[in-house]
């Protein structure tokens, strides 16, 4: 039987643009030990800020993990 596999353990986070749906930055090469300080509101607010510095700031943001499987 088939099974979905990973190529990679790293894991990225993505910032998308609530409203277009627009991938805002990604924060790639993560692990599922230190993903979880990223959704925090501080560090997440300091990345957004620091990212988007200079522009106009998205009224909301999405932060999502995303991990690759493919299937064999």
């Amino acid at each position: 039987m088939a099974k979905y596999v990973s190529e990679t353990t790293r894991i990225d986070i993505k910032f998308i643009d609530a409203k277009t749906e627009e991938t805002l930055f990604e924060v790639n090469d993560r692990n599922w030990m230190n993903m979880g300080e990223i959704f925090t509101t501080t560090y997440g607010d300091m990345l957004v800020q620091r990212e988007l510095k200079g522009k106009k700031l998205p009224k909301e943001v999405l932060v999502i993990s995303v991990k690759k499987l493919i299937l064999e």
